[in-house]
């Protein structure tokens, strides 16, 4: 019922699905969705805690297994894991970042989002303090920004295209950021930090 759900508000908007249509596409009636779940409100919450919490397991495992490995492989790690996931479940995907997501689904992208920036950030100041003269501060924190921001709409090209291979498209996006983290020029870095 949660993923024939997600599908309806994914397509349509918290405000224009129905439980007559989330009944119709999950194969059951509404007496039964609201004895489950309560109210359109309950259900739409419920997918939106399932869709932001198995994302959010999915990535931060995803970065926990590369801590160790080179920059370019915690980096694959988390552009896989991310795009894998809009792939193997697109309607909980747009539930999160698609253009109807509203309301609570827009309050758990937004928070999953920060979750994953902060964790890049953490990434970024590790490999900018073994490889330079010391870790960034507000330039790491915009750095995992921009790479959230390039993975999330990544991500969505790849599913609104339907054309693009997800697994080709995430390497893309994982070259692509590793090849902005290299020759990103150390000055800018530091006039952002306020030590140039």
């Amino acid at each position: 019922m949660l993923d024939a759900a997600s599908s309806v508000f994914s397509e349509v908007g918290f405000h224009a699905a129905t439980m007559d249509a989330v009944a119709r596409r999950a194969r059951s009636t509404k007496p039964t969705l609201y004895a489950h779940f309560g109210s359109k409100e309950d259900l739409f919450a419920r997918c939106t805690d399932l869709a932001a919490g198995t994302l959010a397991k999915s990535l931060f495992e995803a970065y926990a297994a590369a801590a160790d490995f080179p920059l370019e492989r915690q980096v694959r790690a988390g552009v896989a894991s991310f795009f894998d996931y809009a792939a193997v479940h697109p309607a909980r995907f747009r539930l999160l970042f698609g253009s109807h997501a509203t309301g609570a689904a827009y309050v758990a992208s937004q928070r999953l989002m920060s979750a994953a920036a902060r964790e890049i950030t953490g990434l970024i100041r590790n490999f900018t303090g073994r490889h330079g003269d010391g870790p960034w501060g507000t330039s790491a924190e915009l750095c995992a920004a921009c790479v959230v921001g390039l993975v999330v709409e990544g991500a969505r090209y790849t599913l609104v295209t339907e054309s693009l291979n997800p697994a080709s498209a995430a390497e893309f996006a994982t070259q692509f950021s590793v090849a902005a983290l290299r020759n990103i020029d150390p000055r800018l870095a530091d006039a952002l930090d306020g030590r140039g």
